[in-house]
């Protein structure tokens, strides 16, 4: 379940933002977050800034849990994402994962559970 917020330029078309925000809910499916089809929480927002100078942007808030090359394959497919999409250098992206205790996560008026692998 996490939440991802991706900022790309003033004037980003809609339907490049709609390719975006579906790649990226794709991509946590693959890379970081396989069983949670229902808590898929992408939003693409436009931001005052240019690529390469401040953008884009990738905001990551989820429980704790997730190792490290998750984040990264997760990181990586944003980043090919964003090459196809914005002709964005991969070089120019930022990744801020944030890691909240479960008991921080709310949906529906009920704390989420800790979170655990696929496999487990």
């Amino acid at each position: 379940m996490p939440v991802i917020r991706v900022e790309v330029p003033e004037g980003t078309d809609h339907d490049t933002k709609t390719r975006i925000r579906e790649g990226v809910k794709q991509a946590v499916l693959d890379t970081l977050a396989p069983k949670e089809i229902k808590y898929d929480y992408v939003a693409v927002r436009e931001a005052f800034g240019i690529l390469g100078d401040g953008l884009p942007l990738v905001t990551v808030d989820l429980r704790p849990g997730r190792d490290a090359g998750r984040k990264k394959a997760l990181s990586d497919a944003i980043a090919a994402i964003l090459q196809q999409e914005l002709n964005s250098d991969p070089i120019d992206l930022y990744v801020l994962f944030r890691e909240n205790p479960a008991e921080n996560h709310y949906t529906g008026g009920t704390p989420l559970p800790d979170w655990v692998p696929a496999d487990q």
